[in-house]
């Protein structure tokens, strides 16, 4: 056995003792914050210490891999490929041997033809943040892989200052005077606080902008082919959806979500009537005691339904069969009564709880088809249930946007509502109908009612609609 395998081995063993007293004394718990902070920073250290010893071996086990290799080491082990051959003797997943052969290419150093001995890697500095434990994989993916997308755009010469920039800033070094020179004792006296890999991929995008100002055509052509968006099948309840958007489109989107869940900081201009609770105070019946307790992705999802519901009523979208895109969900009679089973949506066939049927009701329309025993269409019944075109315009011109005080919803985004619903007898009539945010947000609506001490008579059935 190799002295550094040995080495290696003593090592291991240390280890396992330590973590298996930790782990058995449980003494991981009972850290101060100090001694925890510390902790993850030693661990971080060794991480990085140990992937560069794995890149560093994956540079050997690319190079034997080769088709020029009678005896490669991936045909020794049954392996295919060198990423193959990691996960199986790594353990790690597809993507992290990926990654590892990838940056192996790039640190790699070519070996001189004459003497033997090896030539500088085509990043030096970064090797050597990497050969120090200052840099790991995701560091150095980060740092170099803007810097390889722009491909021959960027000169030699600039790309041995970018990798100057980029390894001093790997070490904590502010700056290096020269790239040639390694002092010791200077580079500590300037050392400071290490980067994450993002903060090294920032760094590099904006050398890469600096360097390639006219930036790549051909890689945006290649992004534009790359672009999609995939919606799966139901599953479990839910519909993933998969995709990659472009930086413009994603931009957009973001915007749009901001839009639905920042706080307005704009108030309105009659404040009366809003004070505050000290949280002791509260009682566990009282409104107050009921927040907001989605998750930030539950809200960006609820945010986004909204905007698809926003897009759907806008004039500007396309027809559809002749008319404006319509979710249409059918359900039972009697299921629709009584709040239970289940809805179908028509043009996807996936089944939904019957509640929600309702729910889609209360912002939509009713259509009544009856059948027959054979299945036949014996009738078709219309309500006047949903507002037109007309009664919604003169609403909209009443309340402007969003009734619920301190909402800014714009009116374009809100829905009209019966303020005493149509099942319980109310008419669709402008002195029944009134603007408030999404079905979604009722729960939302419903804090921003508590928040302002308002009577619940003022708006009685959208405050009741929020249980629902």
């Amino acid at each position: 056995m190799h002295k550094v395998m040995e080495q290696l081995k003593g090592l291991e063993e240390s280890l396992d003792a330590v973590v298996s007293e930790a782990f058995a004394d449980e003494v991981i718990p009972d850290l101060s914050h100090a001694d925890l902070a510390e902790l993850l920073v030693a661990c971080g250290r060794m991480q990085r210490r140990i992937e560069g010893m794995q890149i560093e071996t994956t540079v050997a086990v690319v190079e034997r891999s080769a088709p020029m290799y009678d005896d490669r080491i991936t045909l020794a082990y049954g392996c295919s490929t060198p990423a193959d051959l990691l996960r199986m003797l790594t353990l790690c997943d597809a993507h992290a041997a990926r990654r590892l052969v990838r940056t192996a290419r790039w640190m790699r150093r070519e070996r001189s033809i004459t003497e033997g001995c090896f030539l500088p890697a085509k990043y030096p500095q970064l090797r050597e943040a990497m050969v120090a434990g200052d840099v790991g994989v995701g560091g150095l993916v980060a740092a170099i892989a803007p810097l390889e997308q722009s491909g021959p755009r960027i000169l030699e010469a600039e790309l041995r200052e970018a990798d100057r920039q980029l390894g001093a800033f790997a070490r904590g070094i502010d700056s290096v005077t020269d790239s040639d020179v390694t002092d010791s004792e200077s580079d500590a006296a300037n050392a400071g606080p290490l980067p994450t890999p993002e903060e090294l991929g920032l760094l590099a995008r904006a050398l890469v902008a600096y360097l390639d100002q006219d930036g790549a055509e051909p890689e945006g052509r290649r992004a534009a082919r790359k672009r999609g968006l995939s919606i799966g099948d139901l599953r479990e309840g839910t519909v993933p959806v998969r995709g990659e958007l472009l930086p413009e489109v994603a931009g957009q989107l973001k915007l749009l979500l901001d839009a639905q869940l920042n706080p307005r900081v704009d108030a309105p201009e009659d404040l009366s009537g809003v004070h505050f609770v000290p949280s002791d105070e509260l009682r566990q019946d009282d409104d107050l005691a009921h927040a907001d307790e989605r998750t930030r992705t539950q809200k960006q999802h609820d945010a986004f339904a909204a905007i698809l519901n926003a897009a759907a009523r806008s004039d500007q979208m396309p027809a559809l069969g002749g008319a404006a895109p319509t979710l249409v969900i059918s359900v039972d009679a009697a299921d629709y009564a009584s709040g239970n089973g289940w809805a179908q949506v028509m043009n996807t066939g996936d089944l939904i709880p019957a509640r929600v049927a309702a729910q889609t009701g209360c912002a939509g329309g009713i259509q009544r088809v009856l059948f027959d025993d054979k299945g036949r269409i014996s009738s078709i019944g219309t309500t006047a249930r949903i507002f037109n075109a007309l009664q919604r315009r003169a609403i909209t011109l009443r309340d402007g946007g969003c009734i619920i005080p301190g909402c800014m919803v714009p009116a374009t985004w809100c829905e009209i509502h019966h303020v005493r619903e149509h099942a319980d007898g109310g008419q669709t009539h402008t002195d029944n109908g009134t603007r408030c945010k999404s079905v979604l947000n009722f729960a939302h609506s419903q804090l921003l009612l508590s928040e302002l001490r308002l009577p619940k008579e003022t708006i009685p059935r959208i405050t009741e609609r929020s249980s629902t």
